[in-house]
């Protein structure tokens, strides 16, 4: 049974008609629906007019319901055998979007228990009135409107994060995750039901924590977009790189909110990247064993050969035998020059005791050429088994020293290797001017340069000023816990790979 009360003389109209508010009555007392009727007939305020139809029965009011005819429901408590609390469950896993509001009888459970299921209000029927009523029915249209709306735009966020390319996270001032997309638990080989309410400091180890949150602190302290690479160990053992962009979430007076992340995996990148710089050494490793093995050669021959000229003309007495020491100089300034050449593009491999004496060569050259005083300090003789590691390691210590004599002025350098915690550290120190107050690394070219071959090899680097005086570059590269780093002897074998680090930020 439905019956139908209309207040102004108006054809009835679905939902979407903004002319007319729909409202269906499920209540099994007749009074009641009349009662009803007579508060809606007193309301005169402006807006859509009021339309009430009625459902004397559960079965009849769930029919109507699912009919998606009416814009609010006002559910009765008591419906015969079955109450409105079951209507309602109903109703909502139907999927019904409009707004429903229960009529009890000063029941505070069951207006807690309908408010917890998902009702849009509750009203007392004995204080039922006019104003009472049409503000609740009025309220609950706008409100669900407004939520309805909430929920279609998050699940378009939803959709669109889930499928955009990019890990994506979201996280409030105190450091906990209030949202992260499907990328970013892939990224982090963590379910994304693990995340929101927690800290990095529940989620990672507390070296790894420390640094996520000082990286947060930066872009939340600076106001702006800051970037730095991950690289992470993948569940194969295989290192994973990811671009990782922190940035605030500002309100309208330009204070964080929120803090956002958003990483892309460059590991793809990094693997180019890699091969390119292989290829690239590999070449300057051909070019300096050719100038060292080849050229060297051939100019030593050629010294000998005009050495014993010098000295046959010398046994003469004749005039020419000067000349003859002077091209045996030349020659022998050449040779000297192409040994210098070969080892700056083959610094590591041509030296038999590898990274330790290509750096105590490169403090030696730099006192020789530069006249400036350089040291190498190393407590202990620190193998390094890649020789790519190496190679990169010497041209930071490389990098270190020309900005120190470049943009330093320092007049004293010192080169120094160790491997403290289970690290290999490697430090360039001078007592130059220090790091100015506008210092930018991402303009320097050296820098990036340094910061590039770190990431190759998934180390850091830091550039600071040193409690001495001066300049500090600092590379550390982080080796797994046990690995045997620094070694009396020299190694038997080369050739291993480098060693796999996690979560280094460059």
């Amino acid at each position: 049974m439905i019956a139908k009360a209309q207040m102004e003389e108006v054809s009835p109209a679905r939902p979407s008609d903004s002319n007319v508010i729909k409202v269906l009555l499920v209540d099994d007392d007749q009074d009641a629906f009349l009662l009803t009727r007579h508060h809606l007939s007193k309301i005169q305020s402006a807006g859509p007019k009021l339309q009430l139809d009625w459902s004397a029965t559960y079965e009849s009011g769930l029919e109507e319901i699912k009919k998606r005819e009416h814009n609010v429901y006002l559910l009765d408590y008591r419906l015969g055998a079955r109450n409105g609390l079951e209507l309602l469950k109903e109703a909502l896993a139907f999927g019904v979007a409009e707004p429903i509001i229960m009529l009890t009888a000063e029941n505070p459970l069951v207006d807690a228990e309908a408010m917890q299921l998902g009702a849009a209000d509750f009203l007392n029927k004995d204080r039922l009135d006019p104003t009472i009523l049409e503000r609740s029915i009025r309220y609950s249209i706008k409100h669900f409107a407004t939520l309805n709306t909430l929920k279609e735009r998050e699940a378009q966020l939803a959709g669109f994060m889930q499928n955009v390319p990019c890990a994506v996270s979201m996280k409030d001032l105190e450091g906990r995750y209030l949202y992260v997309n499907e990328a970013w638990g892939r990224m982090f080989q963590k379910p994304i039901e693990d995340w929101p309410g927690r800290t990095d400091e529940e989620l990672f180890p507390k070296g790894i924590a420390l640094r996520f949150r000082k990286g947060d602190a930066n872009a939340l302290n600076q106001r702006r977009a800051i970037e730095s690479t991950e690289t992470l160990n993948r569940p194969q053992g295989e290192l994973s790189y990811w671009l990782l962009t922190r940035f605030p979430i500002l309100n309208e007076n330009g204070e964080p909110i929120m803090l956002g992340g958003a990483a892309i995996d460059i590991t793809n990148n990094k693997r180019l990247e890699r091969e390119v710089q292989e290829v690239s050494e590999q070449e300057k490793r051909r070019i300096g064993q050719d100038l060292h093995d080849g050229l060297g050669q051939y100019l030593t021959g050629i010294a000998c050969m005009v050495k014993v000229l010098e000295q046959k003309l010398g046994a003469k007495e004749v005039p020419e035998a000067n000349d003859a020491k002077k091209i045996t100089n030349m020659v022998n300034e050449t040779i000297q020059q192409a040994r210098e050449l070969a080892r700056g593009l083959c610094p590591v491999e041509l030296e038999r005791n590898g990274l330790h004496a290509a750096l105590q060569e490169l403090a030696n050259r730099v006192e020789k050429l530069f006249h400036v005083k350089c040291v190498f300090k190393s407590p202990q003789v620190v193998s390094v088994y890649d020789n790519a590691m190496a190679v990169h390691l010497y041209r930071i210590a490389q990098e270190g020293v020309n900005n120190a004599m470049k943009h330093g002025s320092a007049q004293t350098i010192s080169i120094g290797l160790s491997n403290p915690n289970g690290q290999i550290l490697l430090t360039v120190k001078d007592d130059g001017c220090g790091v100015p107050k506008d210092f930018d690394a991402a303009k320097g070219m050296g820098l990036r340069v340094m910061n590039y071959r770190a990431g190759m090899i998934g180390a850091s680097v830091t550039v600071e000023n040193s409690p001495e005086g001066g300049c500090m570059v600092k590379c550390v590269v982080p080796y797994p816990a046990g690995a045997n780093i620094a070694k009396k002897k020299k190694p038997k074998a080369q050739g291993s790979r480098a060693p796999k680090a996690e979560a280094v930020e460059v």
